[in-house]
């Protein structure tokens, strides 16, 4: 009898051990991921950069101009420092174009009206529509807690759509505009380099807040003698989400 009430306590003993074995398991199954030791991550860009021509033997002098664009995105992790990603999205580049300012504005003489078109100086912009599939290293760097230093390099391949050319005219509104795509290439390659902060934003998403510079490897020219690459800078904001 005794050895009977034994073997039940053993048995009771080894069930309880096998129960709180398996307790611990599943609550540590269901114990969260911290955000930054995830692999799988995707999201949406908001791009504000400014765009330039840059160059040797440019046929006309020019300036930054504003350009804005979207990217959908996606990274992957191999190892919570080192990762990849691929994009596709639309990027609006270009420049601006400065030509003699041959009235010297509205202020040196008031009382004179110009007898011909007026000047163009920092009206001129040329508008490049672009798309985008960038292919990115990142690398990921702990700062403090919630706070990573994210930089990343790569290529983007770039199909050019259509340029145009804007004159603006802020007295009536009534710009002109002209098609200038024949002039220009049709494709190019890019290379792109990126680095910033990346934020876990309450445990919902990553927010990234990065500055971006890309520079085409192409000849922006399809004809003349200039030789000008397509350049961008600025700024770059996501929202990166995650896979369970």
């Amino acid at each position: 009898m005794k050895r009977i009430t034994c073997f039940i306590l053993l048995a009771c003993l080894a069930s309880l051990s096998s129960l709180a074995q398996t307790k611990e398991s599943i609550l540590k199954e269901s114990e969260p991921i911290p955000v930054f030791e995830k692999k799988f991550y995707w999201g949406a860009s908001w791009n504000q950069y400014w765009g330039i021509i840059k160059g040797t033997d440019l046929p006309e002098t020019y300036f930054a101009k504003p350009c804005i664009g979207f990217n959908l995105r996606t990274e992957y992790y191999i190892l919570p420092f080192l990762g990849v990603g691929v994009g596709a999205g639309f990027q609006q580049r270009g420049t601006g174009v400065i030509n003699p300012d041959n009235y010297g504005g509205a202020f040196t003489h008031p009382w004179e009206e110009p007898m011909y078109d007026a000047d163009s100086t920092y009206r001129e912009r040329r508008r490049f529509k672009t798309w985008e599939f960038p292919v990115t290293v990142h690398l990921r760097l702990p700062i403090t807690e919630g706070l990573r230093l994210s930089a990343s390099a790569g290529v983007a391949f770039m199909p050019v759509t259509g340029v145009t050319n804007y004159f603006l005219s802020v007295e009536d509104g009534y710009h002109k505009i002209t098609d200038l795509s024949s002039n220009y290439l049709t494709r190019d390659v890019s290379y792109q380099l990126s680095i910033g902060p990346d934020i876990n934003a309450g445990q919902s998403c990553i927010l990234q807040a990065h500055f971006i510079y890309t520079r085409g490897t192409k000849n922006v020219y399809q004809s003349g003698t200039g030789n000008g690459n397509l350049t961008t800078y600025g700024f770059r904001v996501s929202c990166m989400f995650w896979t369970k």
